[in-house]
């Protein structure tokens, strides 16, 4: 009926014709039109609205949500071995895309409505086709942001396979904006939608619809996973060398030759003369996890997996979800986000995340024994046959006390790192140092290994505490804050010093200096030192060298292929002609999968990320 007043429109005809009508335009001819339009007997406009956004919701959800989590399992094969995270993680993506999607078809109903009362138009395509749009508007926003962030550098086929899930997706987005706009004219012409019985015939595809794709989905990523072709065999050809690295955070180039001109670095200075030594292109990733794991891997963090400082896992999940604040704008607000929503909690790196073998790990696969002291994101501990793996939580779980949990491997080994716990003073950077140090020298008698690796932080905590955030701006205090990191460089060359005259006549020793965190912010391109001592090691000055040798030529140095994975390469001119003519560099296609870790959650967890936002790394 009309209300009187100037501009009113006349009643629709029977619900019959608004049925013809709706059917004659397309509306009517699918399951999908029956299910979100037949269903709806509202008489207001906002009550309808609500009612079709409710079963739009219903569909986005299961549709958007299977094809999120097939997203999911393609960036993180791990969700495979954990059902329970998985059937959770659906839930979770329900949830949130059916809220999603329902909010879309809101926005469209009110966008179609307001078109309609300044328009004086009753139901058209090309109102519900404008709305339409609208409502796919914010889809496709939301995946242009999010190839930005996961598939800028992704290979053609990902970037393919993404395309074509995307497009069909955001055209469901925008066909279900148009049923929304088309419910809420047709109650703005004072006419009702058809009593249209809903049966299970037709409703049950539409809720169906991401399930075979989905289960299509999971079986051919596990069938890919099972069928991957097994890494080529080969074999250690023994160069009778041990190698011993020592990773220094902090050590920037120019302050060490300032240092060094100086003579007040004198332990580096006898390196430098009796070795090679090269400028270290640092990568460009300011979070150490990902730093070191990527000098330990010799790969970038999209091959390693090691990619945000402070990995989100949902509440109720074991599995960590990639990414954080460290992923772009994009990420860091959406992580923001569910940070205030509760739904997500940071978690520090572990090795659970890593997805590909670090050089001790190839080491390790042949056979070799191997030591690890402090490196990022060892934790849990992989089992070390022979050897011994401490753990970046181990310091911290020693210090603070409690039932050990995967920190070192072997649990006995822990009786001497309790004793070296014992008899460590100073700040809390050097003593981390001492640490990392003293428990090498305690396990590296009774193991022996062929490979050994100690990550020394201290310095690099030691600069971000002493000249970034509220310090920086001091001046008062800027001679003593001067004079405490000198006497940081200082101890870290005494200690450099000391391991080199430990070395045996079999030994290289391995210093990869990385400039640290000071350094990347500073801007332009920061550069560490590499240096290489002992055994078939030249003294002479390298060209600069990438962070991403050190692997490969770790691996040559105790008789291991390279790998064609790997990005950088072996430094040949390090080492003596001789070497290279009785051990020629070898390739090997590839080194193997790293075996997948099942996600266990620490009850140290949080504990960890306290100590890791003490000392500057988590804000």
């Amino acid at each position: 009926m009309t209300d009187g007043t100037p501009g009113a429109k006349p009643p629709l005809a029977s619900v019959d014709e608004l049925r013809e009508e709706l059917r004659r335009l397309g509306y009517f001819d699918s399951g999908l039109d029956r299910f979100v339009l037949g269903g709806d007997s509202a008489a207001r406009p906002r009550h309808s609205a609500a009612s079709v956004a409710a079963r739009l919701g219903l569909i986005g959800g299961a549709l958007f949500g299977a094809a999120t989590l097939l997203a999911a399992v393609g960036f993180d094969r791990s969700l495979l071995a954990e059902p329970r995270d998985l059937a959770l993680l659906a839930s979770y993506l329900f949830v949130a895309f059916a809220a999603a999607t329902g909010l879309a078809a809101l926005a469209a109903g009110a966008f179609a409505s307001a078109l309609a009362r300044r328009g004086g138009r009753g139901p058209s395509g090309a109102v519900a086709r404008n709305a339409g749009l609208l409502a796919a508007l914010p889809g496709v926003v939301y995946v242009a942001f999010w190839w930005r962030s996961h598939l800028v550098d992704a290979g053609w086929l990902p970037q393919l396979v993404a395309l074509a899930l995307s497009v069909p997706l955001l055209a469901a987005l925008g066909r279900f904006g148009s049923l929304a706009a088309v419910a809420v004219l047709a109650r703005h012409a004072d006419g009702a939608l058809p009593e249209v019985e809903l049966s299970r015939r037709s409703v049950l595809p539409l809720v169906a619809l991401a399930l075979p794709a989905l289960v299509a989905g999971l079986a051919a990523a596990a069938w890919f996973d099972e069928a991957a072709p097994a890494a080529p065999d080969f074999a250690v050809r023994s160069t009778g060398l041990r190698v011993r690295v020592i990773g220094v955070d902090g050590l920037e180039r120019r302050m060490a030759q300032r240092l060094l001109d100086e003579g007040a670095l004198p332990g580096l200075q006898a390196l430098m003369s009796r070795g090679a030594h090269a400028a270290l292109r640092a990568e460009p990733e300011q979070v150490p996890a990902i730093v070191w794991t990527t000098i330990a891997t010799g790969r970038g963090p999209e091959a390693h997996g090691i990619q945000a400082l402070g990995p989100r896992r949902l509440v109720g999940m074991r599995t960590p979800l990639l990414g954080g604040d460290e992923g772009g704008a994009f990420a860091s607000a959406l992580a923001s986000a569910t940070d205030v929503l509760r739904l997500t909690r940071k978690q520090a790196p572990t090795s659970v995340l890593r997805s590909a073998k670090t050089f001790w790990n190839v080491a390790a696969d042949k056979g070799l024994r191997v030591g690890v002291v402090n490196w990022w994101a060892t934790w849990p501990a992989d089992p070390a046959a022979g050897g011994y793996i401490v753990t970046d939580r181990a310091f911290f779980r020693l210090e603070k006390g409690g039932a050990p949990d995967r920190e070192v491997e072997p649990e006995t080994a822990l009786a001497p790192l309790r004793a070296v716990m014992s008899g460590l003073g100073g700040e809390r950077p050097a003593r981390i140092d001492h640490f990392a140090l003293a428990a090498a020298a305690a396990l590296r008698p009774e193991h022996g290994p062929d490979l050994e690796a100690v990550y020394l932080p201290g310095l690099d905590i030691e600069t971000m505490q002493l000249f970034s955030g509220a310090s920086a701006a001091d001046l008062a205090t800027l001679s003593d804050r001067l004079h405490t990191l000198r006497a940081a460089w200082q101890a870290t060359d005494a200690a450099l010093a000391a391991e080199a005259a430990t070395l045996r006549e079999d030994e290289v020793l391995v210093v990869v200096g990385d400039p640290g965190r000071l350094a990347r912010q500073a801007g332009g391109p920061a550069e560490g030192l590499l240096l290489l001592v002992g055994g078939p090691a030249r003294n002479a000055a390298l060209p600069p060298a990438s962070a991403r040798d050190v692997a490969p030529t770790v691996l040559h140095l105790l008789g291991l292929p390279r790998s064609d994975e790997i990005d950088g390469r072996v430094l040949e001119a390090a080492l003596a002609p001789e070497f290279l003519a009785a051990h020629p560099v070898r390739r090997v296609a590839a080194y193997g999968a790293r075996p997948a870790t099942r996600h266990r959650e620490s009850g140290f967890d949080r504990q960890m990320l306290e100590e890791l936002k003490a000392l500057g790394y988590v804000q």
